[in-house]
């Protein structure tokens, strides 16, 4: 392996100092492509070669150094530097740095002795694969390199993902208690989940030792096949890698994970006629720690089945926007959206009884609250057989549902990661208490959304936005929504929007035809950042801008409108909208606040025999006399 090391780094240098005499040497391995004829001679158009590298077979536990990061190096097999132990390598690497040189002044002659001839990108990356049996992953890593020369050997100094490791070896029940975590943020993706494979605990175990810039999930095979291990390792994975910890186990898994790395960006996709992945993910998600941006593509494209849209917006707002939600998400954005009536409905009926969707006719006697369900109870998730149930693992409390006349000793429970379960209600243990004997139990909290972007496919009709938007929109600082199918357009009322999004600071719309007829909320909306994409013309924008007693006109910060190339917009409409860049805008909705004069007050009438106004400094007045004689300006910007 360390000739094999070394061969690649020459080769690595050698495809950019003299590309002829690389292709000559590896002319059966390469296929090269000329970008660039047109500049350089042929001689000195660069290669960059991309090495592909596999693992074959796995390595013992003990290979994998316990209690440090494991670089690719390690992995295999070649991490010691040949600049250190091989003469021969100093000498090769010495004679193509004098090919480099000759190189360069050959540049410089073409380019002019002014410019400065620099050796590729020092960014390069490794674009891995572990092929787990249950779920594969893959990733991609950067790293920079300290000089051109030594690029592959910064890669191979790169440490390798937790993931990497385990997959890399022959025991992965024994090289879990070795992982450490990954120091440097990574990309995740998932493919192709099979749940109902072994090792899943122990790939929860790995994914939970990593730091995850983002972790893209695709839940498109989840728990096909139902069956008891396939929901408890999908639910493993779940409620460790959303809430932090697991929740339930089977006999032989092993000890209760918890997350220890962070994760900044969730991606998920639903893409096959299944409620098993929504179900599972949003259960998780109420109880979602750390994670504060989410993307979910809801996969409608090729999905027409009206029940299951249905049931997944019904999950998607009984994590994100119930009240009895403890997400973390602060950020979601939501693709692939197709609006419907029932889908409004279906989120309507969940914000009212903070319980998701299980059926589409569900008896009118149902009764919601909270089961404290302990350590040790079993559970059977909802269409799998008495015989799959899943254990408990901890004390946790859940969202329940249960009809006295109809299910005897039996109720519903929410369970992150695994959706809705049945659990059997016995005396003082697992006892069904309703909302209206504990109130408190229900939070009235504010959800932590504030930024929510959404791109539509589909709207059966313009006044289903807004009435998703009166459900959901309230706590909203950022909004962007989009129609992104050509032929497709929506006409949008801001009235609407400014009555549903009270507190919204920023407004992105794209594809919508936009009206506003100045209603109360309207005129009293705080907007300070209007962005309109392929839009016709805005009738009355121009004269609310104009208008003092019209909240916008003296707070909105930025504005830009681009028009749809077939609209013949008149220059009158432009000139009247452009005229308004540059406006002088108020610091203060008041000019001096009650808070303002009394604190005024209390500085002057200090009883100090020092005065606290003069100990203001003169670098403390200038920041603040500055600050109030600079006034704000507005910024109008017109496509057309």
């Amino acid at each position: 392996m360390r000739r094999i090391r070394e061969a690649l780094e020459l080769f690595n240098v050698l495809a950019a100092v003299n590309r002829p005499a690389f292709l000559h040497l590896l002319a059966e391995c390469v296929m090269v492509a000329d970008n660039f004829a047109d500049l350089f001679t042929s001689d000195l158009i660069f290669v960059h070669p991309v090495w592909e590298c596999y693992l074959v077979g796995t390595l013992s536990s003990e290979d994998v150094a316990a209690g440090k990061c494991t670089t690719w190096g390690e992995l295999f097999g070649c991490d010691e530097d040949p600049m250190q132990y091989s003469d021969e390598f100093r000498i090769a690497m010495g004679k193509l740095e004098v090919m480099r040189r000759e190189v360069n002044g050959m540049l410089s002659d073409s380019m002019g002795r002014q410019a400065t001839v620099e050796w590729g990108d020092p960014r390069n990356s490794i674009e891995w694969t572990a092929e787990h049996v249950m779920m594969p992953t893959k990733g991609t890593q950067v790293s920079m390199a300290d000089s051109f020369p030594r690029q592959l050997d910064t890669l191979l100094r790169t440490e390798s993902p937790v993931v990497v490791q385990l997959c890399a070896v022959s025991d992965a029940t024994k090289m879990c208690e070795l992982l450490t975590l990954n120091s440097t943020p990574l990309a995740v993706e998932t493919m192709q989940p099979r749940f109902s494979a072994p090792g899943g605990w122990q790939l929860t175990a790995a994914l939970s030792r990593m730091n995850l810039s983002s972790l893209r999930l695709n839940l498109d095979e989840i728990v096909i096949s139902a069956s008891g291990v396939a929901c408890v390792n999908a639910g493993t994975l779940l409620s460790t890698m959303l809430c932090g910890r697991s929740v339930c186990m089977e006999e032989h898994c092993g000890p209760l994970l918890q997350r220890h790395g962070v994760i900044h960006d969730l991606q998920v996709t639903f893409a096959r006629d299944s409620a098993a992945g929504p179900a599972g993910l949003c259960s998780a998600l109420v109880e979602a720690s750390s994670i504060p941006k989410v993307t979910l593509n809801m996969g409608i494209l090729g999905d027409r089945a009206w029940w299951l849209n249905q049931v997944r917006w019904g999950w998607l707002a009984y994590a994100l926007w119930g009240s009895t939600s403890h997400s973390s998400i602060e950020e979601a954005r939501i693709t692939n959206i197709h609006l419907s009536n029932a889908t409004v409905a279906s989120v309507a009926a969940v914000l009212s009884t903070c319980y998701p969707p299980t059926s589409l006719d569900t008896a009118d006697s149902s009764e919601y609250g909270f089961i404290d369900v302990q350590e040790g109870t079993k559970l059977r998730p909802c269409g799998l057989e008495v015989s799959d149930c899943i254990s408990v693992s901890r004390d946790i409390c859940c969202r329940a549902r249960y009809v006295r006349a109809e299910m005897n000793q039996q109720a519903e429970v929410a369970v992150p990661g695994y959706g809705v379960c049945t659990v059997q209600l016995e005396d003082s243990v697992n006892s069904f208490v309703p909302d209206y004997t504990r109130p408190q139990y229900k939070s009235n909290r504010s959800t932590c959304v504030r930024s929510l972007t959404m791109e539509f496919f589909e709207v059966e009709n313009p006044t289903l936005i807004p009435n998703l938007l009166s459900l959901i929109g309230n706590n909203l600082q950022f909004l962007r929504m989009g129609m992104f199918w050509t032929g497709r357009r929506r006409s949008i009322s801001l009235d609407d929007v400014a009555a549903a999004c009270p507190h919204l600071n920023e407004l992105h719309l794209t594809g919508f035809d936009v009206l506003i007829s100045t209603g109360k909320e309207f005129r009293n909306w705080g907007l300070k950042k209007f962005f309109i994409q392929n839009s016709e013309e805005i009738v009355e924008l121009s004269d609310c801008l104009s208008d003092p007693t019209c909240r916008l006109s003296r707070e909105l910060e930025e504005l830009e409108i681009s028009f749809l190339r077939t609209n013949d917009v008149g220059a009158a409409y432009v000139e009247a909208l452009a005229s308004h860049n540059g406006d002088y805008l108020a610091v203060m909705q008041e000019k001096l606040p009650l808070e303002s004069k009394t604190a005024m007050i209390s500085v002057v009438n200090g009883a100090d025999t020092v005065k606290a106004i003069h100990r203001l400094n003169e670098t403390l007045m200038r920041f603040s006399f500055a600050f109030a004689a600079t006034p704000k300006q507005r910024t109008v910007r017109v496509i057309s």
